[in-house]
């Protein structure tokens, strides 16, 4: 299949030029899936309300701009009669087609398996949602903290004494949108062999379920008890974390702080002993790493083979030396902006890469262009928008 309009600047062949895929997705967990598609090289048509468009546009700009680079953005209202055709036309020639309806959304709109089928039958469609397509908690409202909540993600790292409204860190939308894709490519490959399309399911509580892989697997009580010697401790300037959880690393830590050895006191000899001395051993441990500057510290664990890091800040991560050198981030162009915010690439690389997109879209940006590539004149696609429908 040729896509007419590349958004992609590349060197070499990216692994989904040629695909397209439509998108029907809002938020947050959608969106990072579909750029991710695109960041690979698939050509990503944008599908949003006409005036109004990704809720994030209007109320969490730097969001929206962070996972919607490099797509071409199309307005269509399913709510009119005529929508549901353009969409169908679209189609036709697609690879993928991506949603986050909450579910039973689609099928009111006439976005069914069946109609699906009769547009493309090649076609891979890929819903996403807070608690998946079937099940007694399917209707459920979901939100990134609602599903970590009832997933009991949540509970898996809030402490008995922590306050009850903290959030914590919102990893469920970026985590399911990466398994989205990760589900889509796979699709895409099963069809490389059946020539069939295929139906997926997303759901981020089987998300929230494979984060705590580990934890679910591990018998005895759900919550992990604390760990000597390891955690978070205060050095000269600011905290370093250290890992000092075999005995190797423990001793390692013991001869790299110096002498009086820890690690021959009686109260930390063995994991046993520490376990039942964990603040003593806490005190003693931050005792001599006042003595130089976390990033120091670092530097000397990491030598003697410790997992260490200084606690940085994120505004010295994006400028860091390492982050630079991996071109992690990327500055992508705003529609009719001079502003170019650093935004996250693909969490790996390939020979060629790393890949980057093109300008975030502005608001029905490439509606005529897409309509008129899938063979609407102009005289149709204005008269389409006289009835409102993009």
């Amino acid at each position: 299949m040729r896509v007419t309009e590349p958004i992609i600047r590349t060197r070499l062949l990216r692994p989904l030029e040629g695909f397209r895929v439509i998108d029907l997705t809002h938020a947050l967990a959608g969106p990072v899936c579909t750029y991710q598609l695109a960041l690979l090289g698939a050509d990503v048509i944008k599908i949003e309300n006409p005036g109004v468009g990704d809720d994030f546009r209007g109320f969490a700009k730097d969001a929206f701009n962070a996972v919607n680079s490099g797509k071409r953005s199309v307005t269509l209202d399913f709510k009119k009669p005529g929508a549901l055709d353009v969409l169908a036309r679209l189609a036709r020639d697609a690879d993928v087609l991506v949603d986050n309806f909450k579910p039973g959304t689609a099928e009111k709109f006439g976005i069914t398996p069946a109609s699906v089928q009769s547009w493309n039958e090649k076609l891979i469609w890929c819903s996403i949602s807070g608690f998946g397509l079937e099940g007694p908690w399917r209707d459920m409202p979901a939100v990134e903290w609602s599903v970590q909540a009832a997933s009991g993600l949540s509970d898996s790292y809030l402490g008995d004494g922590d306050d009850p409204h903290h959030l914590g860190f919102g990893m469920l939308d970026i985590s399911t949108g990466h398994a989205a894709a990760t589900a889509v490519l796979a699709a895409l490959l099963k069809r490389s062999r059946t020539g069939t399309g295929e139906r997926i399911d997303v759901a981020m509580l089987d998300v929230a379920l494979n984060l705590m892989t580990t934890r679910i697997a591990t018998t005895g009580p759900t919550r992990m008890g604390k760990r000597p010697a390891v955690g978070r401790f205060m050095a000269q300037d600011q905290q370093i974390f250290i890992m000092g959880a075999h005995q190797r690393w423990f001793e390692a830590i013991s001869a790299t702080l110096g002498e009086p050895l820890l690690s021959l006191d009686p109260r930390f000899a063995t994991q046993k002993d520490r376990e039942a001395n964990i603040e003593q051993l806490k005190a003693a441990l931050e005792e001599r790493l006042a003595a130089r500057t976390a990033q120091e510290w670092e530097t000397q664990l990491s030598r003697a083979g410790v997992p260490a890091a200084a606690v940085r800040r994120l505004p010295e991560v994006v400028t860091a030396e390492h982050v630079q050198m991996r071109q992690s981030l990327y500055p992508a162009r705003l529609a009719n902006s001079a502003d170019a915010p650093l935004v996250c690439g693909l969490p790996y690389q390939f020979s060629d890469g790393p890949y980057t997109t093109s300008a975030t879209p502005a608001l029905g940006e490439h509606t005529d262009s897409v309509l008129e590539s899938a063979g609407y004149t102009p005289a149709e696609v204005a008269s389409l928008k006289d009835a409102g429908i993009v």
